[in-house]
C-alpha cells in the first residue's frame, strides 16, 4: 500500500510537505502542490480521511436546523445550503426544531453529540428558543451563525434579510396603483425592525392610509386563510388588495379567492414575499418580493466556514444584512371598479354570490 514516505520520496521532499499539498494547503507553492497532488493520484494514494479528522480534531461536518420542511420556504434554504456545503468539503446534518421550535435545544444537543464543525441555525417566529444551548455552543469555542434577526442577539453572529425594506417597497407599489384599503394576512411580525410588515405598515402610514383591525387577519394554515378570506370578503368595503405574508399562504389566499368565483387581479389584487418557486407557477403569477434566499444561504454557509478554519480577521460578531428585492408579476392590478365584472357583482355591503352565467 502506497504511503505518504512513498510520496515524499517521489516528489523529493519532505513527508510534511506531502501532508501539507494534499490538504490543499496555501503554504505550499502551487506548482509543488500540483505536482504532488498528481504523483498522490497517479500511485493510487488515497486519504486516510478518519485519521485526518482525529488529528485535526475535524468531521468536516456542519449542522443545519431549521424549523419544519413543510413551508416550502425551508426546503429551498435546506438544498441551497447542502450545495454550498458539499462544494466546501462539508456534509450536512440536517435537524427539525418543528413549527413552533421547541426542538431546537435537542437539536443543538444532538449536534454536539456528533461533533459537528459548526452549526447554522434558521429562527423563525418564536425567535431563539435554545438560548442557553447558543450561549454555551460559544463559550466552548463552537461556531454557529443563526438566519433572521434575534432580539438581544448582537453578540452572535446573523445573516439576515431587511425585509423591512422589500415590505415598503411591495407597499408603495399597491399605493402606487390605486389601493388604499389593503389587508394583511398571514404571520404576526417577528423580525423587529427588519420584519416585512414593519416597513409596510409603515409605507401605509406615511402615506395617509389608515390600517384598521378588520384588515389585520393572523392566519398560518389553510383553514385560518379560508376563514380569513371569508371574513374580508363580507365585510362592509372589502379590501381591494391582500398582502400575504409569504408565498405560500398568498397561494392559500388566491385558492380560497377562486373558490368564491373572485377573479385576480380583475377583482382582487393578491401579493406575497420570499419569491419562492411556486410565485411563477401559480395562475396569475405572484408579485412578491424577493431575489434574496440564494444571498443569505451564501452568506450563511460562507460565514461559518470563515468561523471554523478562523480565516476571517475579524473576530468579531458579524450582522450581514440582505436586502430583497419588487418582483412585479399578473396577480397585482389596479382597484376593481364597483360594478358588474364578469360572473360577480360587487355591491357596497359587500360581494353577491356568483351570479349564474349564461350561454346561447
Amino acid at each position: 500500500m502506497i504511503t505518504l514516505q512513498d510520496i515524499a520520496r517521489l516528489a523529493g521532499v519532505s513527508h510534511s510537505t506531502v501532508s501539507r499539498a494534499l490538504a490543499g494547503s496555501p503554504l505550499i507553492n502551487p506548482d509543488t502542490r500540483q505536482r504532488i497532488q498528481l504523483l498522490a493520484h497517479e500511485a493510487g494514494y488515497q486519504v486516510n480521511q478518519v485519521a485526518r479528522n482525529l488529528k485535526v480534531r475535524s468531521t468536516c461536518t456542519i449542522g443545519l436546523v431549521v424549523p419544519e420542511v413543510l413551508n416550502p420556504y425551508y426546503p429551498k434554504v435546506v438544498q441551497l445550503v447542502a450545495d454550498l456545503a458539499r462544494e466546501a468539503g462539508y456534509n450536512l446534518q440536517l435537524q427539525l426544531s418543528g413549527a413552533d421550535q421547541k426542538a431546537e435545544a435537542t437539536c443543538i444537543a444532538s449536534l454536539r453529540e456528533q461533533r459537528v464543525d459548526g452549526i447554522l441555525l434558521v429562527t423563525a417566529e418564536h425567535g431563539l428558543v435554545a438560548r442557553d444551548q447558543v450561549e454555551a455552543l460559544l463559550a466552548s469555542g463552537v461556531p454557529i451563525v443563526l438566519m433572521g434577526w434575534v432580539e438581544d442577539a448582537e453578540h452572535i453572529d446573523m445573516v439576515m434579510g431587511d425585509d423591512s425594506k422589500g415590505g415598503s417597497e411591495l407597499a408603495r407599489h399597491l399605493i402606487g396603483i390605486g389601493h388604499s384599503r389593503i389587508a394583511i394576512l398571514g404571520k404576526t411580525a417577528h423580525r423587529g425592525v427588519y420584519d416585512r410588515l414593519f416597513g409596510f405598515r409603515a409605507a401605509l402610514e406615511e402615506a395617509g392610509i389608515v390600517l384598521s383591525e378588520d384588515l389585520q387577519i393572523e392566519a398560518t394554515s389553510d383553514i385560518e386563510v379560508k376563514r380569513g378570506v371569508t371574513r374580508l370578503l363580507a365585510l362592509p368595503a372589502p379590501p381591494t388588495a391582500i398582502f400575504a405574508y409569504q408565498d405560500s399562504l398568498a397561494a392559500l389566499v388566491i385558492k380560497h379567492l377562486t373558490d368564491a368565483c373572485l377573479a385576480v387581479p380583475q377583482e382582487m389584487t393578491v401579493v406575497g414575499f420570499d419569491d419562492l418557486d411556486l410565485a411563477a407557477y401559480l395562475c396569475p403569477h405572484l408579485t412578491t418580493v424577493g431575489g434574496h434566499i440564494e444571498s443569505h444561504a451564501f452568506r450563511f454557509v460562507s460565514l461559518l466556514i470563515e468561523r471554523i478554519r478562523k480565516a476571517s480577521s475579524d473576530t468579531g460578531p458579524q450582522h450581514i444584512v440582505i436586502t430583497p428585492r419588487l418582483v412585479v408579476r399578473g396577480s397585482c392590478g389596479p382597484p376593481r371598479k364597483e360594478e358588474t365584472i364578469g360572473n360577480r357583482r360587487y355591491h357596497p355591503n359587500g360581494y353577491t354570490q356568483c351570479a349564474p352565467t349564461h350561454t346561447d
